[in-house]
């Protein structure tokens, strides 16, 4: 009777030559444990060191979940930035900050190059590029353009306390920038009868895929830290066959309040293999930057 079925059955003893054999066995057996245990072990610490690996990962990644809605500002120029896990971002804040001093001061008369003429100018500026819009869209400036404006879902990245979008009668008009909450406080919001301020970064706009009939960014891409990001979010919030309305200064030059210089090149890298497609695509001498060389502005069809 085999031995195996002597272990299973405890009423049977072992034939004293069966006993023998189990026991060379059972040496036979340490010994081949003995020999394997650096190479066991060695493998149990590659496991240990992996799953240690897996773990920072998976809080990595939860991590970067966290982080990728972005910073926003809550309250007036004595406010901060705060990211999503609500703690404080004293980066962003500093950023903001200097975006926001800009702005109360641009808008008392300060700005360094318009002074009191600031904010005719500006005004003139965002009724011009709808204008160019009809143009582009070959629609009559007057009526035209505001019979197709009142069909249109739009929302502005990026538009500061006077945005575009501001300049025209929308169905429904959404200006989505970090500083809302700020421009709204300190009283520097404009224009923005029937428009609905969302205090958001353009990396995580807080809105539904497929909302959007007109996407509208005005020198915005260079202000953000992660621009594939939002022409991703731009894109997945236009409806299909939506519009992106862009205009971008062309620059080396970078700084904590403009982190991603563009050039023509890396802005076709950042919108063609997202799926875009031009419909309209120039620059010329000019920009809103002193440090730029051109502005280019583009009509983009998702």
């Amino acid at each position: 009777m085999p031995a195996v079925d002597h272990i299973a059955n405890n009423n049977h003893a072992p034939h004293p030559h069966e006993q023998a054999d189990s026991g060379l066995r059972g040496l036979l057996k340490s010994a081949i444990r003995r020999a394997l245990r650096p190479a066991v072990w060695d493998l149990q610490q590659e496991v240990t060191r992996l799953e240690g690996s897996v773990a920072e990962l998976r809080q990595a990644v939860q991590l970067a979940a966290i982080r990728t809605g972005g910073a926003v500002w809550r309250g007036g120029f004595d406010g901060a930035a705060f990211g999503p896990d609500g703690n404080l971002d004293q980066v962003a804040t500093a950023k903001y900050r200097d975006e926001l001093s800009y702005w109360i001061a641009a808008i008392g008369g300060r700005d360094p190059g318009l002074g009191d003429r600031f904010i005719v100018t500006f005004h003139t500026w965002q009724r011009t590029r709808l204008n160019e819009l009809a143009d582009r869209l070959k629609l009559n400036r007057g009526s035209a353009m505001d019979d197709w404006c009142r069909l249109q879902d739009v929302v502005e990245i990026g538009g500061g306390p006077i945005p575009c979008c501001g300049f025209r009668s929308f169905r429904t008009a959404l200006a989505v920038d970090p500083l809302a909450d700020g421009y709204v406080t300190a009283g520097l919001a404009q224009r923005t009868a029937g428009v609905t301020h969302i205090a958001a970064c353009g990396e995580a706009i807080p809105l539904t895929s497929a909302s959007a009939d007109l996407v509208i960014s005005e020198n915005c891409l260079d202000h953000t830290d992660d621009p594939s990001r939002v022409i991703a979010e731009i894109h997945r919030i236009l409806k299909p066959g939506g519009l992106l309305w862009l205009l971008v200064d062309l620059m080396d030059y970078t700084d904590h309040m403009h982190p991603s210089p563009m050039s023509e090149s890396r802005l076709d890298n950042l919108v063609l293999p997202r799926g875009f497609t031009y419909e309209y695509k120039d620059s010329w001498e000019g920009a809103s930057h002193p440090m730029a060389k051109k502005q280019l502005r583009a009509l983009l069809r998702r």
